[in-house]
């Protein structure tokens, strides 16, 4: 059995003004500060024994405030990295929509399959969650490992480790610091917690 506990990053600046940040490495929100804050005080007496972040600062900053509280030592993947959204980083679907009508009615319609421009398509990035997921599995058999990443991340694990199919992305709300708890046995999993935000309250 592992025991994986998914935490999406604090609010950034980009959040609050709603552009598309994948690659790009915004800033936590002096609210987003706070939340990581509160979700390391939330977790304080779990027991944890590893820490996985994406490198993107959002992510390393929000999973420092919690290693520090659990004294565990904060492990940096690449897999983790948000979607890369390619020229489209740093812009709202506002403004897709009216500067790159092409592309944006090719996003519409293409669904999973769209690939951005220079960026990612929905598709090659569960790949590349799925297969890190599936490693720690099979490494870290008995262990909770605690995940610091991004809400199309989460989406992207959970979609894998419920239903091994990236059509059920977008069934999952996932809020800024929201804790998501996952039981994985004989590569079944349960989901006992998901995007609990009672913490940020």
């Amino acid at each position: 059995m592992i025991r994986f506990i998914f935490i999406r990053h604090g609010l950034t600046l980009d959040n609050e003004s709603m552009k598309l940040s994948g690659f790009i490495d915004s800033e936590l929100s002096e609210t987003g500060k706070q939340q990581a804050k509160q979700t390391s005080i939330r977790l304080k007496d779990e027991k944890i024994d590893l820490i996985y972040s994406s490198p993107l600062k959002r992510a390393m900053n929000t999973a420092k405030e919690i290693a520090q509280t659990n004294n565990v030592n904060v492990d940096i993947f690449n897999e983790f990295k948000e979607m890369n959204f390619g020229d489209f980083e740093g812009l709202t679907f506002n403004e897709i929509e009216l500067n790159y009508k092409e592309e944006y009615e090719r996003l519409k319609n293409e669904s999973f399959e769209y690939n951005f421009p220079n960026g990612e398509n929905m598709i090659g990035f569960h790949g590349r969650i799925s297969k890190k997921i599936d490693d720690i599995i099979k490494k870290e058999d008995g262990k909770t490992v605690l995940i610091v990443s991004h809400a199309g991340v989460i989406r992207a694990c959970l979609s894998h480790l419920i239903t091994k199919d990236h059509t059920y992305h977008w069934n999952f709300k996932i809020d800024n610091c929201s804790i998501t708890i996952v039981e994985v046995v004989d590569n079944f999993s349960v989901i006992h917690n998901l995007n609990n935000t009672e913490h940020l309250r």
